[in-house]
């Protein structure tokens, strides 16, 4: 199995046919999307809050391996945890 790459938490902002638009430390980034991640975001973008594994280099999303990364899971565990205490650092 390919190990995860060290990522960070964007907010979902706007999605386009050929890109999603993203808050990273109050930065706007637009980023790239395949038509298999369009599909799937568009269906997710009426959440009030949604949250994306966004590649350090923020160059691209990374959704197709975090349902079956170890590692990952462990990250927003400790992500969630981070949310509900006092104070928040970025991603994972």
């Amino acid at each position: 199995m390919r190990r995860l790459e060290a990522f960070t938490i964007a907010m979902f902002l706007e999605l386009q046919p050929t890109h999603v638009t993203v808050l990273i430390h109050q930065a706007r980034y637009d980023i790239p999307v395949s038509y298999d991640e369009y599909s799937f975001l568009e269906i997710l973008q009426e959440e009030p809050l949604l949250l994306l594994p966004v590649s350090r280099d923020r160059r691209h999303l990374l959704l197709d391996r975090l349902a079956t990364d170890p590692i990952v899971l462990q990250e927003l565990e400790d992500f969630e945890g981070a949310a509900d205490s006092s104070f928040s650092s970025e991603g994972a």
